[in-house]
């Protein structure tokens, strides 16, 4: 039984994909800054380009797969009725009228069930 168990987590281990090159890692973190939507540049971006040599292509194609990932019109409505205000995070994008709209429709359904209006 420990045998399986240590065979079956060393097959989980190598299953996990770790960056192996710059490029690598910088689409990587563009796709994480982008999929919560972050702004493309952040204090932590200058922080991390200080420990791993920066690769801008590889950083803004992540962010831009991150970013459409994030502003799928149809989760605009559950951003806005969780909480998440819509700081301009998907101006970019060519749905952003219904992304918009989607995004405030569930923000004030957010406030009206803040105040008790149902």
């Amino acid at each position: 039984m420990k045998k399986m168990i240590v065979v079956l987590s060393i097959l989980l281990t190598s299953c996990a994909t770790v960056p192996t090159t710059p490029k690598e890692y910088w689409f990587g973190q563009g796709e994480r800054f982008g999929s919560r939507g972050y702004s493309i540049e952040t204090d932590a971006l200058e922080s991390m380009k200080e420990k791993v040599p920066f690769d801008e292509a590889a950083y803004l194609d992540g962010y831009k797969k991150g970013i459409n990932i994030y502003c799928d019109p149809f989760q605009a409505f559950s951003k806005g009725i969780s909480g998440i205000r819509y700081t301009g995070q998907c101006d970019s994008q060519k749905e952003v009228i219904m992304i918009k709209a989607e995004w405030e429709r569930g923000w004030q359904s957010f406030i009206a069930w803040d105040f008790g209006i149902r």
